[in-house]
């Protein structure tokens, strides 16, 4: 009887210890919401051999790449993971010392974003959704803030279709900026979220450098006269100026921040007390190129026509155009390209007074010197 009670003991021992151990392993969902946490802590390196830190991860070396991809990475590394019995494609991005971003793409059984969601909440760290599709469009991904105090400010993308077909990836991106959209992004995606999907406005309705060109057609002045300051703040209402302050010779400047379409800008105005007679937009990124804000113009009806090409064999191509039309004072526009791999850098400047700056020896004119 002893021992059969010794056995009946023992037997409800093993099940009580394999119960507890079996409900001691992680979801994998939990795992996936820890290595969220992990990549977004506030004490995390950024450097490329900090991702080696994700648990079961393995990695290739990192390898700079001959053209740099849409997220601005010029490095990226590949490496893989298994999760939950989940086969993980895993790819973090950046520059040539520090990672900006971490894909983990998942062939397997989906997490599911709704339960990822909750998981990475009982890890303490708290999302607020950022940016989402438009309903009746091809949009796939939310963006979602993720707050904590002991996290770096950062956001989580979730992916749950490819083209229409079923899959889910996830990116991990740091800093206080939404990662920028492509072009072609732009009116499938809204930054207002929170009001309901029948509310929901697209980033933008058209392509950055149709509304970039939108803008200087907005600046060319009446031919009764250039505009004051109070008047250029109006026809850019979107730049967030500084104040003014005295240039040389009596003049003044003003510079400001310009968002257009996920594009950033630093803006600089100049001229006198009363006119402004300079406009520059100076892009701080790159983005692909393959854009033609020139044409842009001429399809709203404006003569765009070469007057002037900077130096040959420069990091950049420096072209001056006169832009003309019936109800507009002449101005002068200088388009600046700076050319990385498939990305492109712009620049542009709006002499509204028609003036070209000084001529430097190496300009050429139109017709000579490949200027054309």
């Amino acid at each position: 009887m002893r021992t059969i009670l010794l056995k009946i003991g023992f037997a409800c021992w093993a099940w009580m210890c394999l119960s507890s151990g079996a409900s001691a392993i992680p979801a994998p969902e939990d795992e996936l919401a820890g290595i969220f946490k992990l990549l977004l802590a506030k004490n995390a390196s950024t450097e490329w051999s900090a991702v080696e830190r994700i648990p079961g991860s393995k990695w290739a070396q990192v390898r700079e790449l001959k053209n740099c991809l849409p997220d601005g990475g010029c490095y990226a590394r590949q490496g893989t993971l298994v999760l939950g019995g989940r086969s993980i494609v895993l790819i973090a991005t950046g520059a040539r010392t520090i990672v900006s971003y971490v894909y983990l793409r998942n062939t397997s059984t989906a997490f599911g974003e709704n339960a990822v969601l909750a998981s990475l909440q009982k890890a303490g760290l708290m999302t607020e959704l950022a940016r989402c599709p438009i309903p009746g469009t091809m949009g796939d991904t939310n963006w979602y803030r993720v707050k904590a105090a002991s996290a770096h400010p950062g956001f989580l993308s979730v992916q749950r279709s490819c083209g229409g077909k079923p899959c889910e990836g996830f990116s991990v991106s740091y800093g206080t900026d939404l990662p920028a959209l492509q072009p072609n992004q732009l009116k499938m995606y809204s930054e207002e979220c929170g009001a309901g999907a029948a509310a929901r406005k697209p980033v933008a309705t058209a392509m950055p450098h149709e509304l970039l060109a939108q803008a200087f057609v907005n600046l060319l002045p009446p031919a009764t006269g250039l505009y004051d300051w109070a008047t250029v703040q109006k026809l850019l209402p979107d730049a967030k100026w500084g104040p003014a302050y005295p240039a040389a010779g009596g003049e003044q400047t003003q510079s400001a921040q310009l968002k257009i379409a996920s594009r950033e800008f630093s803006v600089l105005a100049s001229g006198a007390k009363t006119q402004v007679k300079t406009i520059t937009f100076d892009e701080l990124h790159l983005h692909r190129k393959g854009e033609d804000l020139l044409s842009v113009l001429r399809a709203k009806g404006l003569a765009v026509k070469l007057t002037r090409c900077g130096p040959v064999y420069t990091e950049s191509i420096n072209n001056w155009y006169s832009v003309t039309s019936p109800k507009t004072k002449p101005v002068m526009l200088r388009q600046s390209l700076r050319l990385d791999g498939n990305q492109i850098q712009d620049a542009y400047e709006l002499r509204l007074d028609a003036t070209l700056p000084n001529r430097d020896p190496r300009d050429r004119d139109p017709g000579m010197n490949g200027c054309r």
